[in-house]
């Protein structure tokens, strides 16, 4: 598209938004023509700059996922290049943005009213003369092709594969300007296109009810790791738990990492409220790659406990930081993980991620916390292996293929 744009004497975009990026592929090509385009006119001396740093502030990434916006900065950097990354929602941005470019190779499993509203909030974010390139698997070509004529946008191209189907559209006279998605609470009221379901399940014997989301992984069961972490969090007992025990020294919030939906955190809350009452509920913080589970969750939370915080974290050891932070610097009384995993193959060789996972929970609690973690059997077995000094195992619980944990820090 940007070699038909030179040839055809049209000025390059100056504002690129590549929704829902993965580890960075367009945005970052984007970047790279811009980049060589610019320099092609500079001349030799400044085509020896392998970036401009000017790219950063035209080519906006943006990925539900956290992981993939580490690795869409790390390719980018791999190439020479800049790009702006975020973990947010499909066609979030700055209050106002207006894009000369959107590329967006579509997820097939955001949910149909989550990619109509794509399509007709994508035409409303262009700038005059903006276009809007997607990519989607055949299947979903009669469904958008719909869409963009009911967006009243203008179908400027339509190209066929084996697998997948590439739109090219443009505003349209009949197009309505939009404004980007914006999350953070209220998310889901702004949005309503993204609910799914209301959910009500039990786990570990409490009625739970929560509100789920399009893109975000679990849907409407709590899952077995939820199960067994609600049981074994029951058998702690809400004292320890809510930082109530005299061992606990300083620790008064809770963290839940990759919360799915809201499942386990809801029913923590709903424990809470059973035993200690409206008064014994600490400020919770939640965690995790998912922004879109990330904003379910606190929707469902935020019925039980006000202010919840969402915190975008690759990992417990990555989010450290801003962890802390949210803390208010003080440690957790809790921290509840439901880590996910990466495959082994995919890591560095000596990455232990076992193992980064104890580390980041020592940082992360306050002396007398309680750590929980929830995982499949078999790498629960490996994790609880792994234990360093300094935690005094307090129970485990093993259901359906699921394990959960509990330590004490600060006792071993």
């Amino acid at each position: 598209m940007l070699d038909g744009d030179a040839a055809a004497g049209r000025p390059p975009p100056a504002r690129v938004l590549d929704a829902g990026c993965g580890v960075g592929v367009l945005g970052i090509c984007a970047a790279s023509a811009l980049s060589a385009g610019k320099a092609g006119k500079a001349g030799a001396a400044e085509r020896a700059v392998a970036a401009e740093r000017a790219v950063a502030a035209l080519v906006r990434c943006q990925d539900r996922d956290e992981l993939a916006r580490l690795f869409t900065l790390r390719n980018a950097a791999g190439n020479g290049l800049e790009v702006g990354a975020f973990a947010e929602p499909l066609l979030a941005g700055p209050e106002g943005a207006r894009w000369d470019l959107i590329l967006s190779n579509v997820p097939a499993k955001a949910g149909a009213p989550v990619l109509g509203d794509f399509v007709r909030r994508s035409a409303g974010l262009l700038s005059p003369g903006g276009r809007v390139a997607i990519v989607a698997v055949r299947e979903l070509a009669d469904f958008f092709r719909g869409q963009i004529a009911l967006a009243g946008a203008s179908l400027l191209l339509e190209q066929s594969g084996p697998g997948h189907v590439v739109f090219v559209y443009a505003a349209g006279e009949a197009a309505e300007a939009g404004e980007p998605v914006r999350a953070g609470p209220g998310f889901l009221s702004r949005h309503p296109f993204y609910a799914r379901a209301e959910a009500r399940r039990k786990v570990a014997e409490i009625p739970v009810r929560v509100e789920t989301v399009w893109g975000a992984s679990g849907f409407d069961e709590p899952g077995g790791a939820a199960q067994v972490a609600a049981r074994l969090a029951a058998r702690v007992g809400p004292g320890k738990i809510a930082g109530g025990d005299p061992a606990c020294k300083g620790g008064r919030a809770l963290l839940v990492h990759e919360p799915g939906q809201g499942f386990f955190p809801c029913w923590l809350l709903e424990f809470l409220l059973d035993n200690l009452g409206p008064e014994g509920i600490p400020p919770v913080v939640l965690s995790g790659r998912n922004a879109l589970a990330l904003e379910a969750a606190r929707h469902n939370v935020s019925r039980l406990s006000a202010g919840a915080l969402a915190v975008p974290a690759a990992d417990l050891r990555l989010g450290g930081e801003a962890l802390l932070e949210a803390a208010g610097g003080g440690g957790y009384s809790l921290v509840a993980a439901f880590p996910e995993l990466l495959p082994q193959s995919s890591l560095p060789r000596g990455s232990d991620q076992l193992a980064a996972l104890w580390g980041a929970a020592a940082r992360l609690l306050a002396e007398g916390g309680v750590f929980l973690a929830a995982f499949g059997s078999s790498d629960a077995e490996r994790f609880d292996r792994k234990k360093p000094p300094g935690f005094a195992r307090l129970g485990s619980v093993k259901r359906d293929g699921f394990r959960a944990l509990a330590y004490q820090a600060g006792r071993g």
